[in-house]
């Protein structure tokens, strides 16, 4: 790590504390050079005290008036990247021990002109001793590292410390996943016998208790590993009223989150929308589509075409639809989520545990649960800060050349990208769920009532500043406001696992999500 810190602090780090000054910032300057030299002297300690400084400088800058010079983000990379080496360099002194506390507190987003200004319900900065302090090492190390990935850090920048970090922290994560999935399942059963109303249940009964008098762990989780109601006995037992779901403890609904984890569905939703078929976008076999074909008959002509059978031998169709894969292989990172939606008033953006993100968010709305909120891994640069995530894809062999940018987009039920359209050609893969969609070609744009905000520290405004965001309701228009909306021609569809659909550069597109969903999207 070193020499990495070296040639940073060569290449970047001289300059960026050069332009700090120039802001008037000197003591950020010299926090900053004082965390580079400890790292690079491999006094790692020492870096953590004014690194801890820089980030929560860069931080208030943020909030106040978002990053109006790189300076700030290179100095919140490096400032990250020297807490990251700080806590790694501690952790083969520290407790492994998968008893002990790994919850990482949930971070709110900053506003800056990427992240809207109403993120921070809390009025608290992540960026404190309480916020920070709760983890293992290697787990703090992962979360400074994911933060400066999500706030703007190229992959290179972080990929030394990062190759050295990331591997601990998932054996500390699945560790704690395993001790865990022991210790619940061991609480679960001795709460469903102490609280279990029904008077025959005991050691000696047709409950089936193992020899140690709780009940056999079959009885309260199904072979795939989804747990059987909330601490009820599987449908088959004959004692099915024996654990009734207003007597299940606390401690059992809450400790067995991580088996209760279950996979997104794969029958059609009862409340799909019920399509126009003269607005049906075509679709056609990926083995019966040449490249040729596709560029003549839909890239040439602006036509959107939804094609099957081109995601038959992707990995990720057997792997992600299952919330538990997500928790055991990436529950340590830490994402950025959105929160809420528009039309309630509620949106927010957030940082969190992947983990939390599955058991709180994911699950509720796999599980269909009527309180389940809305949140949505969106537009995220996901496959950059999980590489791993690749082998899992394959690029569509229609266009010719590698994607100029990949996506990713996870999220519960009722997630909305509002009416807009993309400057690049666009393949949408759905691996998970349902997703209705509605297009309209750029000849409907006059139509479209286009927002048109202003280019302000507002990041909804710097979004509308670039003209390509409707104005419009599209499932629930009000005509008297936009009276020409009902005369634009759409075209509509439902994704469902293994479609991916080819959006023309510039057509405008809504997207609702009719499930749990997970999709890809691949920008040329």
């Amino acid at each position: 790590m070193r020499r990495h810190f070296a040639a940073l602090n060569t290449a970047l780090g001289k300059s960026t504390s050069e332009d700090l000054r120039t802001l008037g910032r000197e003591q950020v300057a010299d926090d900053l050079q004082k965390a580079v030299k400890a790292c690079i002297q491999q006094e790692y300690a020492d870096s953590l005290a004014p690194a801890r400084a820089v980030v929560a400088a860069a931080w208030e800058v943020l909030q106040q008036k978002g990053w109006d010079h790189p300076a700030w983000r290179e100095a919140y990379s490096f400032a990250q990247l020297c807490i990251a080496a700080s806590h790694i360099s501690l952790n083969d002194s520290s407790s492994t021990d998968p008893a002990s506390n790994n919850s990482m507190h949930v971070q709110p987003l900053p506003s800056s002109d990427s992240v809207r200004s109403d993120y921070n319900t809390t009025g608290n900065s992540p960026h404190t001793d309480r916020a920070i302090d709760v983890s293992p090492p290697a787990q703090k190390a992962m979360q400074a590292l994911d933060l400066a990935s999500i706030m703007g850090a190229p992959p290179d920048f972080l990929a030394p410390v990062k190759s050295i970090t990331e591997p601990v922290a998932r054996q500390q994560h699945q560790a704690k996943l395993a001790y865990q999935v022991g210790k619940h399942q061991r609480s679960c059963e001795e709460a469903a016998c102490q609280a279990c109303p029904a008077p025959t249940c005991g050691p000696s009964n047709q409950c089936q208790h193992n020899g140690s008098g709780r009940h056999n762990a079959s009885r309260q989780h199904n072979i795939s590993g989804h747990h059987v109601g909330s601490g009820q006995h599987s449908a088959n037992d004959q004692h099915s009223a024996c654990m009734p779901q207003q007597a299940t403890p606390a401690v059992c609904r809450d400790s067995c989150a991580n088996l209760s984890l279950g996979l997104i569905l794969s029958s059609v939703p009862q409340a799909e929308p019920q399509l126009d078929p003269d607005r049906a976008i075509a679709r056609r076999s990926a083995a019966e589509l040449t490249a040729a074909d596709f560029k003549k008959q839909y890239w040439k002509t602006d036509t959107p075409v939804i094609i099957t059978g081109a995601m038959d031998s992707w990995k990720a169709m057997r792997e992600w639809p299952s919330l538990k894969w997500w928790n055991h292989n990436h529950g340590h990172r830490t994402i950025p989520v959105e929160l809420g939606t528009d039309s309630t008033n509620s949106w927010r953006e957030t940082t969190m545990l992947l983990q939390t993100f599955m058991t709180d968010f994911m699950q509720p709305s796999v599980s269909q649960q009527p309180d389940a909120e809305v949140a949505y891994i969106a537009q995220h640069p996901l496959f950059d800060q999980l590489p791993s995530l690749m082998s899992g894809v394959e690029q569509p062999e229609l266009m010719g050349g590698e994607a100029m940018q990949m996506n990713a987009w996870i999220g519960t039920q009722g997630t909305v990208t509002p009416l807009h359209f993309d400057s690049y050609d666009n393949f949408l893969a759905q691996v998970a769920g349902f997703k209705f969609l509605r297009l309209y070609s750029r000849q409907q744009t006059p139509l479209l009532y286009v927002e048109r905000g202003q280019a302000t520290q507002s990041a909804m405004n710097a979004t509308r500043a670039q003209k390509n965001i409707s104005a419009v309701d599209v499932e629930h228009p009000d005509l008297e406001k936009h009276p020409g909306f009902s005369k634009a021609k759409h075209l509509e569809c439902i994704l469902s696992p293994g479609d991916m659909l080819f959006i023309p550069a510039k057509f405008w597109h809504y997207v609702r999500s009719l499930s749990p969903a997970i999709s890809v999207n691949f920008w040329y």
